[in-house]
């Protein structure tokens, strides 16, 4: 079938939320589209910290697709609204979206004629809570046409490849391999398929027909190495003619996995490096933009993961994809809940009369991305200690494997909240609603006992596995699968394998802090097949359930945003913040791209960096305006540390920096101005120094247990000048102008700083600053905790600065790293969105100003040609 681009030429209104039935004006938009990233925060939203205070509502979409020829066979592909839809197709019905993550093709045929044909698309975000993190609303990911002139075709999501390779061939340059293509459909009687498959420069490397073709000096997909392959698959009649085709892509490799083994790609052990990600793009909230997604792959294997798991729901194909192309492994997730709700309005609802289905169109189309290596069933889900869990998980195991029995089937559970959960008798087509209505741990942890209570469950972990409780309550659902998946449980692995040997376990969530403990495991252990920290990236919503409370007032004024509550003066509190909370906060990766202290932890310690890593507590928070003694600290454990890689400590001289210096080495010996500050220990990866600051430059070099230098790190702290300093990275359409997917459209990210002359940033100047069209900015006065200017930093007057690094007295200089061509395009470019890093703001993610955290912020562009509907 042919694939069509409908996703310009839509309007879309809002028609009222819970408490109204106002209806919004028509705007007229291009798809991907997310309705809630344009809506105010508001405290008053039921939706309150899971989305970062964003509320819901209910929306209308519409558009005409215009027909000369009417199309013998037409599908309507939506890969994902939220949380579902109600599709109407010249005002009949022509199908219900009741996942909201969901991949649905609707048969449209039967419902169009000659000439404009209206497509109406009705959602409804107004039942809230639904979702435990920021969800978005509307149809936040591509829709397609997908026509043939033939009743007979090939549907986009029934085509399965599997390929084998020749043993005793498994050497990229001398590997044989095998490929089947086969359709879900069966075929008339007479007709038959043939297959022409294709290299990466367009070569014919091999054809066939009905069944399968073999492939000399095939070259193998590894995450070293992600080859691409393409099928080009005809559909003919009895008489040879061609009555439709499809174009597939997929890669050759090899997957096993075992307990004797691990898991295996072409024969070689891989131990899984993996961060869990949210599927909205920070400042693009939950819109899918092709060139974002591939962006975030992009940023996540450049800083050393080699997998990643998507949290909870199934990945965009756009993600996919990039994933395919650059080689990152995928735990690629289908529910957050089966019968139990964990939020009062969430898919538990619809677990029990669709979950066969939506699971299966998540296989369908996923199955052939070789990127793809384990299925997850499901997260923390609160049944798993019933007896009906254990069929639930044989059931989709069995549909997983009906569609594609070449991956490995996971299971992710929380010992922690499964022992707080309820257990019930209820069969599978039984309803108790008693217990499917019991929350589990995410309510328990909004009482101010919650971060304590899992610091004290954690230390408390090995002890509760010694008594048994947790294998009894997991044991009859690992069962059924063939990965043991473990949340927050980093002892269970050895302590399970000693009643189950031929059992396979992954850390499937773990705090960012524990990779010292589980990757020597993971190691050691072939039965341990990884880790995947939570998070790989920051997400919007869970409200800085992973923020740290500082005792003193800071001047980023969280004491006064959030009161007492956020003060220790022996108060607990629970880690999800109220208004104006905003993200999770423990992303290794923040919501810019920027690496955090703990992506640098996690690269130490994975070996992914040889390099000492230097980071300093945040001064100005530990001390806050004017205090000479750093306060005492907070720590939520799903954050493992809050350094900043900066030696830029204006304001705070003489008072005590903690540095702390990440290293695979023995010792650390820290200078500061040429003079050495002392020789520390590595303890797990980590050696701490107390210095006086004082600027100037630090130096770290790591010493093996020989006493030998390693390698050393430096930091220079910024100098007295000012000025904000851009840069622009340009991320064309990923696919190639060939592919139906391909469209001229452009994001621009641009990075701003407030740096000196060097481009060294400055950390504890943050100021307001607003973008302006063209990527100039203007800067507001500096931050404290009463709004006010401080006086030992510099006031500056907003202005609206140049391009040529001129200043003047009370006016930031601005230097852009943008080329000609650039420019021309920031001329005519939307802005999209700016914002920090900081999970804990007033800031609107849409707007065109923010407040800089830690001396940072990010302007998001998009530069789109003038597009049209669709005429056939």
């Amino acid at each position: 079938m042919k694939r069509v681009n409908i996703n310009s030429g839509w309007q879309f209104r809002s028609i009222g939320g819970k408490r109204s039935v106002r209806k919004g004006a028509w705007q007229s938009i291009t798809l991907p589209h997310d309705a809630m990233i344009h809506e105010p925060r508001t405290p008053r939203t039921g939706n309150g910290y899971n989305t970062g205070y964003y509320p819901g509502g209910t929306y209308e979409y519409r558009t005409t697709l215009d027909f000369v020829d009417l199309p013998a066979a037409c599908l309507l592909e939506f890969e994902g609204v939220y949380p579902g839809a109600t599709v109407l197709v010249n005002d009949e019905p022509a199908g219900e979206l009741t996942y909201g993550y969901g991949d649905y093709y609707l048969d449209i045929a039967g419902l169009l004629h000659a000439g404009a044909n209206a497509i109406t698309v009705l959602v409804d975000n107004s039942h809230v809570p639904n979702s435990r993190w920021y969800s978005g609303s509307g149809i936040y990911r591509p829709v397609w046409l997908w026509t043939a002139d033939s009743a007979d075709v090939i549907r986009p999501d029934t085509v399965r490849i599997n390929t084998t390779i020749a043993e005793g061939s498994m050497q990229d340059a001398n590997a044989v391999a095998t490929v089947s293509i086969a359709l879900d459909d069966p075929l008339i009687l007479g007709q038959y398929v043939s297959v022409v498959i294709t290299d990466t420069d367009g070569n014919a490397v091999t054809e066939f027909q009905d069944g399968n073709g073999t492939i000399d000096h095939a070259r193998l997909w590894s995450p070293d190495s992600p080859m691409l392959y393409t099928a080009h698959i005809t559909l003919h009649d009895a008489d040879g003619i061609m009555l439709d085709t499809h174009e597939e892509r997929f890669g050759i490799r090899t997957l096993t996995c075992d307990a004797q083994h691990g898991l295996c790609i072409n024969g070689k052990r891989v131990i899984l490096n993996g961060g869990c990600v949210h599927h909205d793009n920070g400042i693009l909230g939950a819109a899918t933009l092709p060139q974002a997604e591939y962006r975030r792959a992009r940023i996540m294997k450049t800083q050393g993961f080699n997998a990643i798991r998507s949290a909870h729901n199934p990945l965009s194909k756009a993600f996919l994809d990039a994933c395919d192309e650059l080689g990152l492994l995928v735990m690629d997730e289908a529910f957050d809940m089966w019968w139990m709700h964990k939020t009062s309005y969430d898919y538990a609802g619809s677990f029990r009369e669709h979950y066969a289905d939506d699971l299966a169109a998540m296989i369908c189309k996923d199955r052939n991305h070789p990127s793809v290596v384990l299925y997850s069933i499901g997260n923390e889900i609160a049944d798993t200690k019933s007896p009906r869990a254990a069929e639930a998980a044989r059931s989709m195991r069995d549909i997983i494997r009906g569609l594609d029995p070449t991956r490995p089937v996971i299971d992710c559970v929380n010992p922690i909240s499964l022992t707080m959960a309820a257990k019930t008798q209820a069969g599978m087509d039984q309803h108790d609603a008693k217990v499917e209505g019991e929350p589990g741990l995410n309510t328990t942890l909004e009482h101010a006992s919650g971060p304590a209570l899992l610091t004290a469950i954690d230390k408390l972990m090995p002890a509760a596995l010694a008594t048994g409780i947790m294998q009894r309550q997991t044991s009859d659902v690992f069962d059924e699968v063939d990965v043991a998946g473990l949340n927050y449980c980093r002892q269970g692995p050895e302590r399970f394998h000693r009643k189950h040997p031929d059992r396979v376990f992954c850390a499937s969530e773990t705090y960012p802090q524990e990779i010292a403990y589980t990757w020597p495991d993971a190691q050691r252990l072939p039965y341990f097949i990884g880790d995947f920290v939570w998070t790989g990236w920051d997400y919007i919503g869970e409200a800085s359930v992973s923020a740290w409370a500082y005792a003193n007032p800071e001047p980023y004024g969280w004491m006064r945003e959030y009161g007492n509550r956020m003060a220790i003066r022996g108060r607990a509190t629970g880690p999800y913040r109220r208004y104006p909370g905003l993200l999770g906060g423990s992303g290794l990766i923040d919501i810019t791209g920027m690496p955090t202290g703990q992506m640098l932890y996690r690269q130490i310690v994975a070996g992914a960096r040889r390099t000492p890593a230097i980071t300093v507590r945040p001064m100005q928070l530990l001390y806050g305006d004017g205090a000479t003694r750093a306060g005492r600290t907070s720590r939520f454990i799903e954050r493992g540390h809050d350094g900043v890689e900066s030696w830029s400590w204006a304001g705070y001289e003489s008072r005590e920096a903690i540095v702390q210096v990440f290293s695979g080495g023995k010792t650390v010996q820290l200078m500061l101005n040429g003079n050495v500050v002392g020789t520390s220990p590595v303890r797990q990866c980590m050696a701490e120094f107390h210095v006086p600051y004082e600027p100037g430059e630090l130096i770290a070099t790591a010493y093996d247990a020989h006493d030998r230098a390693i390698s050393s790190s430096t930091l220079t702290s910024a100098g007295p000048a000012m000025q904000i300093t851009t840069r622009f990275e340009h991320v064309v359409n990923p696919y190639p102008d060939s592919d139906p997917r391909w469209e001229a459209s452009e994001l621009i990210f641009e990075s701003i700083a407030l740096t000196d002359a060097d481009g060294v940033v400055h950390v504890t100047d943050d100021r307001h600053i607003t973008v302006l069209p063209g990527g100039s900015v203007v800067v507001g006065t500096a931050l404290s905790d009463d709004g006010a200017s401080a006086d030992r930093r510099q006031s500056y007057v907003p202005h609206d600065v140049s391009h040529d690094g001129a200043s003047a007295e009370g006016v930031l200089a601005h230097t852009s790293h943008v080329n000609n061509e650039l420019q021309e395009l920031l001329s005519h470019a939307e802005l999209l969105g700016v914002a920090s890093a900081n999970p804990i703001t007033f800031d609107e993610l849409t707007g065109n100003a923010c407040t800089t955290y830690f001396g940072r912020a990010q302007a998001i562009w998009r530069v789109q040609p003038e597009r049209h509907a669709y005429v056939s």
